[in-house]
Parts: structure tokens; sequence; C-alpha cells
């Protein structure tokens, strides 16, 4: 049935939401089916941006499909292989608005700065017609615009707000030609613009030139190295590990806990390997029977004690719990327990605040935050974050 969807995602690594412009992006290529062509102009684009756009979209209609893509060079954002990447996937075209122009000065400073982030997806369409952009907007089937650039860190992990508009058959006319100024903008730009291969090289040498990291900043932030960390070298990559710490609170069902005292109630906890990133530990590879560190912990409003993270021969963390006799307690089996950060200790170690609760109690810290994540274990417990 014909149709017309619109959508907006935001994006923050803060309160846990991780990926969403890219499912978005990715979303917007599925509902668009059969699409022919995509259109893209962003500001600023790095290798890893490049990559992980290709990576979640490849497929036979990406492949075949002819691809546009204006991005600028403006103050020397860009990555240069970034650009050529682009322009050798499959039926891909590459043009740099104001490209002459930037190379022009000794800064890279354009002449008016290019900002622009739109991802349009659309059908066949006759190539007689002189407004292109009035048959674009006629056969267009989905269009992202909003704040995201092609960079790992707009894809996953910065504070990015996209708007994604669907149609489907023959529906949505009027909503259809209201997106004609952008594509008519993209003709425009797109005629303008510098081919690649007329810029790319000296763009290349005075970005070397340039007193930058050779990795976009913006792609070497915390949270974007989280994400991008090498599955080989360490435990989680992805999303995870920047949720974990982003995390106010880490909650874990305890249906079962390491009987570690013989007939007093245990004090180990096992949780996903990983997990000892909410701790405060990198998420890198580490023997197993290794101590990853110490952390002070309590027990509602009892006295903090250090407590160690380690990862086991099970290949999990296990968090040291304090002692439950210690604290009021008879045991930690079978309640849920909470661990919220609070401020660190003078010397510098993290602290948390350790709450024992059932399932009723959870639901309601879950009423009170932002967002909430639920995860579960390979052995079926579930676990979570509260932000």
């Amino acid at each position: 049935m014909p149709k017309y969807e619109m959508d907006v995602y935001a994006q923050d690594s803060s309160v846990g939401r991780v990926g969403v412009v890219l499912d978005a992006i990715a979303d917007a290529a599925k509902q668009a089916g059969g699409y022919a062509w995509v259109d893209v102009a962003v500001a600023y684009a790095s290798v890893e941006g490049v990559r992980m756009l290709n990576q979640r979209l490849s497929g036979g209609i990406w492949n075949g499909a002819q691809k546009r893509f204006l991005v600028s060079i403006d103050f020397g954002f860009t990555q240069p292989d970034a650009l050529t990447r682009l322009s050798e996937l499959h039926g891909a075209e590459v043009r740099v608005p104001n490209g002459r122009a930037v190379l022009r000065e000794p800064t890279l400073r354009p002449p008016y700065a290019f900002h622009a982030k739109t991802f349009a997806f659309g059908t066949d369409e006759p190539h007689d017609v002189r407004d292109q952009g009035l048959v674009r907007a006629a056969n267009l089937n989905a269009l992202i615009v909003g704040s995201a650039n092609l960079t790992a860190s707009a894809l996953s992990t910065g504070a990015e707000v996209v708007t994604k508009q669907v149609w489907t058959g023959s529906a949505g006319w009027r909503e259809r030609m209201r997106a004609k100024p952008v594509l008519s903008w993209f003709e425009d730009t797109w005629e303008a613009a510098d081919p690649l291969p007329d810029v790319v090289e000296e763009y290349r040498l005075r970005h070397r030139a340039m007193p930058r990291p050779e990795q976009l900043l913006e792609d070497s932030t915390p949270a974007a190295r989280r994400y991008l960390a090498p599955s080989d070298s360490h435990e989680i990559s992805g999303a995870l590990p920047v949720q974990l710490a982003a995390a106010k609170s880490l909650w874990v069902d305890v249906s079962s806990i390491i009987h570690n005292r013989k007939q007093l109630p245990g004090t180990q906890l096992n949780t996903p390997r990983g997990t000892r990133v909410f701790f405060g530990f990198g998420s890198e590879k580490v023997p197993k029977n290794r101590t990853l560190g110490a952390v002070n912990m309590r027990v509602g409003a009892h006295p903090y004690v250090e407590r160690t993270v380690r990862f086991s021969d099970n290949s999990m963390d296990i968090v040291n719990l304090p002692i439950p006799e210690h604290n009021g307690l008879e045991t930690y089996e079978g309640t849920i327990l909470v661990f919220t950060r609070d401020s660190p200790a003078p010397s510098g170690l993290s602290q948390f605040t350790l709450t024992v609760t059932d399932a009723p109690g959870l639901d309601e810290k879950k009423k009170a935050v932002s967002n909430s994540i639920e995860l579960k274990m390979n052995g079926g417990r579930k676990y979570g974050l509260l932000f």
C-alpha cells in the first residue's frame, strides 16, 4: 500500500543510544527497496566512517547502485584516504565542493563553509529532463537529513539527530515535492563541484603537512575509540563498551553466585567479560585469572570497602562483593544487585554504591532514568544498564 513515513532519530552515547545514525541510514536503504541511485552530501569523511557505511549497506542493491558523494575538504578535516575509498566503491563518483578554492588558501579555509548532511535513495529515472531536481524528487524513495557526517563518531557515538523520510509506491507526491529543494540543491552543487581527481593529490600533500593527527579528531574521542576497538586485542567492541563506560548504574540478576566461602554466603559475582569497563578498567584482553584492579564499594549507607575485579579462568569478569553479614544482609543470592557510580575517592579510586533489590525495585529505578538497556548472559541470566 502506498505510504509516507517520517521518523526522527537521536543518538547520544552518554545515555546509551549508540549506532543510531547508522541504523537510520540502513533502515532508509532497506525501506527504499530496489533503489538505483544514492546521493550523499557530507561536510567531512573519515576512513572508518566510509568503512562502516559500506560494510553496513554492502549487498547487491548497494553495490549495483549509482553513488554520488559530495564531500568537502574544508579546513583539512576530511581524510584524503576516505575520499579515495569512496571513489573506489562500485558505481561511485566523488566531487569536492569549492575544492580548488580551498586549496588556494594556506589554511584550507573555504570561501564559505560546506556543512550539509544528506543521504538520498531513489529509483531509476529518465535522463533527458532538464530539471533533474524535479526528476530526482519524483523518484525519491528515502531521505536522511540531519547533523551526521560520514565519520565513525557521527555514525555511532557522537550526539547527532537525523530525520528519515520514506515514500513507498506512488504515495506522497506532495511530500516528495517538499524534498525537491534538497535534491535541486544537490544537482546544482554537484555541477559546480570539482571532480576528485582534480584535487585529491594536492590535498593529500597539504593534509600531510598540516599540524593535525592523521585520525580525524572526532573519531579519536574515548567513545569512538571504544566503539572501534579491534576484536583481536579487546574483549568487547562496538556499542557495548561505550554504553558500559557511560552508564550510571549496572544491574545484575544474582540467581546464582560463586560459593567461595564454603558454608557462608558467596561474595563473588560472575558477570560477562568486558563488564569491567563499567568499573573503570580497559577492555583490552588479559590472561585468565588476572586481577584487573580495585574499586571502593559500599552497600547502601554502609562504609566503603576496597573490592577487586578480576578476569576468571571461566572467561567472565568476577566482581568481589562486600561481605553480606557485615552489611546487614543474609545473602546476595536471589536478589538483583544495582551498582551505581559515586564520586571518586580522594585517592582517585573509583567508588560504587551497591543496592540490593528485587524485580519491582528494579522497575522503579528504570522508570526514574532517561534510558535503560537490558542484556542477557550466555547462561540466560539478565543484566542491564541505567543512564
